[in-house]
């Protein structure tokens, strides 16, 4: 695993809230994604994404990332990212002042790339509508394990695998094995 899935909460009053797939409040283990007040805008949302830890390279890193989320003792999080500073990817949005899962992804993506979210900690990586093998090699170049790849008319379905994103993933990075499975 080199990131840790979570839904970011924006209750609408400049604050933000990481919860984990396993529904527990993680903001606190990661001080430093938490933008300063008055920083984020008053919006009530729920966006999809993960906490990655990059290395010094900026490639996410397997043993940064373990580090980070074996920590919880208050004075050793508030150390970490000085030590292994943590940087949370936005992919999607779920809710933005009404539920938004039933809209097309390039209708959700349009209300993503429109907030002002993206940052130094907080991203949102680029869209690449584009062959999957282009996307995929991207991808590996930045030192990402894969893409999903997401047909651009489908609704975000919580919970359940769907043919509509597929996660492609290298294997191998020396052989270039990719493998594909419905997310």
């Amino acid at each position: 695993m080199e990131r840790r899935r979570v839904l970011i909460r924006l209750p609408g009053d400049g604050t933000m809230q990481l919860v984990s797939v396993g529904g527990l409040d993680i903001t606190a283990d990661y001080p430093e994604l938490s933008p300063p007040a008055g920083l984020l805008p008053q919006i009530r949302a729920v966006l999809d994404g993960e906490i990655i830890t990059p290395d010094p390279a900026g490639r996410p890193s397997v043993e940064r990332l373990q580090s980070r989320m074996s920590l919880h003792h208050p004075r050793a999080v508030s150390r970490a990212p000085a030590e292994h500073p943590a940087r949370l990817m936005i992919y999607d949005v779920l809710y933005l002042w009404q539920p938004v899962l039933h809209q097309p992804y390039t209708a959700r993506r349009a209300l993503l790339d429109d907030l002002p979210v993206n940052g130094d900690r907080l991203l949102v990586p680029a869209a690449r509508p584009s062959m999957a093998t282009e996307a995929l090699c991207q991808a590996l170049q930045e030192g990402y394990d894969g893409i999903t790849a997401k047909r651009l008319t489908s609704p975000y379905l919580p919970g359940r695998r769907s043919r509509d994103w597929i996660n492609i993933q290298n294997q191998s990075p020396a052989s270039g094995e990719t493998t594909a499975r419905s997310r």
